[in-house]
């Protein structure tokens, strides 16, 4: 009967073995999980900050193009002055047209008394 408790005994004893062994794998494999996450989160970041960096390459490609396109519309002075003048002229001749179609509206006149006058052309 002896033999019989201390197997018992024994037996007991390996189980407890067995399941404080698997709580400590349990215990490990989740901390692994956890590992796992950790690292998926910072590939995910990583590649993230790929995706922004080729962007902002894209973008400022794209910027220096528009530099260089723009750099096509630069006056110098003289030509600056010339648009000036032209701009000028121009809405001059939209105001005189206006106050000619307001004048008629208001004397009940269905057309205008004069043709607007064309802006003279200057080199």
């Amino acid at each position: 009967m002896e033999k019989i408790v201390a197997n018992v005994k024994r037996v007991t004893d390996i189980m407890a073995e067995i399941t404080a062994a698997s709580a400590e794998q349990t215990a490990g494999i989740e901390q692994i999980n956890q590992a796992i996450t950790q690292m998926d989160q910072v590939a995910q970041q990583n590649a993230a900050l790929v995706e922004e960096a080729a962007a902002s390459e894209s973008m400022q490609e794209q910027a220096g193009k528009l530099a260089q396109v723009i750099n096509v519309f630069r006056l110098d002075g003289e030509q600056m002055a010339a648009a000036a003048a032209l701009a000028a002229r121009r809405t001059t001749g939209e105001w005189e047209t206006f106050q000619q179609v307001r004048q008629a509206a208001e004397t009940g006149k269905t057309a205008l008394s004069q043709p607007a006058k064309e802006p003279a052309h200057h080199s």
